[in-house]
């Protein structure tokens, strides 16, 4: 007598849905409800679609270079239980540098690949020099291994503003530019900045590059004199360098204060040498961030909103597909002369490239679906956080046509997560989990308004906000899953904000015991499997690289 699929015990029917390939397995497990409940339960199964939300797929043609299913299996549960509740840590990598002068740090500062850099400037004005510390934290470096680079301007009293650097591209962007540029009467296009790119391991030109300066044109509508001014550092992915700005007219002021422009962004493909600049529709200011989705993304956070742009391609325009909408600020509460608030955006920085340095590559790479991007949102008083489910700016959320504006009660209490904050509190985003630096070594009760760090230590909470290791963890037959905490925000006692920040998704949190000197202390990164902690004085630079405890995960016999 034949035997349905539907009809055999659910343990069965689990091992049978094991063999198929991720992608298969996506679609199989749609068709019923029966077989949703059987995946919804196994563990491995959930584990073999988190690899499908990765990009991931078997095909079946393996190659010596090809990653299988189980190995890829392995690093997502190694992942998944590297930050568990208590984590305790080992130091992989401490080094000091002591550097030849005093620092002028410039809030320029990040780190990607195990590879740390921070911008400083030189202490001359004239030379408009700018120096980057380049440090590769391994725990096998027996030397220092620092790398200082000069840029110095080729034009007169232009000096370095802004730069990022890529260690997967070998790749330094450096933008330079005027305190002050004059519109001469004969001409209304003004050459508004210079992008350099050249090598990170060396001053030299970058061979993919096919220039090693962009000259970036402006167009103004008045002759006049304009200050340049950048928001953030600039962006990249892959061929892309994002840059966003604005112009302000000084010799034009409203109420006392400088008339900021409309923002823009230049776009330059760096290896091909196109470069297009877009209009946009937010006025420039000091609260605006934006985070580069993708080479085609762009959200931009201005005016109490979050606006999705899309590139189509080069010589297109660019489009204003969807505008979220954030919770309306109480009367009073926006900073002086500011009717929004102070915006602060940290993501996972972007592995879309081709790839230099191939051992640089973390074993997993997080999907945009299944990132966080963390606003840190600073009005008068009563700042909040808000974790944003990067599934909101999706390929299809950004297909309308027409420009949208979406209520924040449409939206936001299914995508966020939102939290009192302090601006004290040091934040970093990897994938679907935030470090946050807290006074104490214990998770906040739900809706709990925390203090401010003081001078004597803090501790490593880490929060992940990751649906389906979320699911796992509710799963007691999970043995990768331990003492996991789950917790909910909870309502808001106080909030500057008019509308109800309360969301009821869970998150998991975990803390470190290990409490850290707070004296010098200046930021954390967090990776994959690493958070590097940054200690910084006058001519001191104190890093401290630590991992989770690797507790041992093995596959079930039926994945290998």
């Amino acid at each position: 007598m034949a035997v349905g699929l539907l009809s055999l015990p659910i343990e069965l029917i689990c091992h049978i849905l094991l063999i198929l390939t991720p992608g298969d397995l996506c679609h199989c497990i749609t068709t019923c409800k029966i077989v949703w409940d059987a995946a919804q339960n196994s563990v491995h199964i959930q584990y073999k679609l988190e690899l499908y939300a990765q990009g991931f797929n078997e095909t079946g043609a393996t190659t010596p270079d090809s990653i299988g299913v189980s190995t890829k299996m392995c690093s997502l549960k190694r992942l998944g239980s590297s930050w568990r509740s208590d984590f305790h840590t080992n130091t992989v990598f401490e080094d000091r540098v002591v550097c030849s002068d005093e620092l002028q740090l410039q809030g320029i500062q990040s780190a990607k690949c195990g590879i740390w850099w921070m911008a400083r400037w030189e202490r001359e004005w004239e030379q408009a020099n700018l120096r980057v510390l380049i440090r590769e934290c391994k725990a096998n470096t027996t030397h220092s291994n620092i790398t200082l680079r000069g840029l110095v301007s080729q034009h007169h009293h232009w000096r370095p503003r802004s730069i990022v650097i890529d260690p997967l591209q070998n790749l330094v962007v450096a933008i330079s530019s005027a305190a002050r540029i004059d519109m001469p009467n004969t001409e209304l296009a003004l050459h508004a900045f210079t992008v350099d790119v050249w090598l990170a391991s060396s001053q030299l030109p970058h061979p993919d590059s096919a220039r090693t300066s962009f000259e970036c044109m402006h167009t103004c509508d008045a002759y006049s004199s304009y200050s340049v001014y950048f928001v953030g550092m600039p962006a990249v992915c892959g061929d892309h360098v994002v840059i966003l700005y604005y112009v302000v007219n000084l010799d034009f002021r409203v109420d006392g204060t400088d008339a900021a422009s409309n923002m823009f962004i230049q776009v330059i493909a760096w290896r091909k040498g196109h470069i297009k600049r877009y209009p946009l529709c937010e006025r420039g200011g000091q609260g605006v961030t934006f985070h580069l989705v993708d080479e085609r993304t762009v959200v931009v956070v201005s005016e109490g909103r979050m606006t999705v742009y899309t590139l189509q391609g080069p010589g297109d325009s660019i489009q204003r597909r969807i505008a979220y909408l954030l919770p309306n600020l109480k009367p009073g509460f926006g900073p002086s002369r500011r009717a929004s608030p102070y915006y602060v955006a940290y993501a996972t920085p972007s592995f879309h490239s081709a790839v230099a340095h191939p051992g640089l590559m973390p074993s997993y790479v997080p999907s945009p679906e299944s990132q966080i991007m963390v606003l840190e949102i600073l009005p008068r008083s009563w700042p909040v956080i808000m974790v944003i489910d990067m599934a909101v700016f999706s390929e299809k959320a950004a297909r309308s046509e027409n420009p949208v504006e979406v209520p924040w009660a449409d939206w936001g209490p299914k995508y966020t997560w939102c939290f009192p904050h302090h601006p004290s509190h040091r934040i970093s985003v990897f994938g679907s989990k935030m470090a946050y630096a807290l006074p104490r070594d214990r998770t906040p009760e739900p809706g709990q308004r925390v203090e401010a760090l003081s001078s004597d230590h803090f501790y490593v909470h880490i929060w992940d906000f990751n649906k389906r290791f979320i699911a796992r963890s509710q799963n007691t037959h999970d043995p990768d899953s331990p003492d996991v905490v789950i917790c909910k925000p909870g309502r808001f006692p106080q909030s500057c904000f008019d509308e109800d920040l309360t969301s009821n998704h869970p998150y998991t949190a975990s803390v470190c015991p290990e409490p850290f000197s707070m004296h010098r202390f200046d930021r954390f990164f967090l990776e994959q499997d690493r958070l590097t902690l940054i200690w910084l004085s006058a001519i001191v630079v104190d890093i401290r690289v630590i991992s989770p405890v690797p507790m041992e995960v093995l596959l079930d016999p039926e994945m290998h």
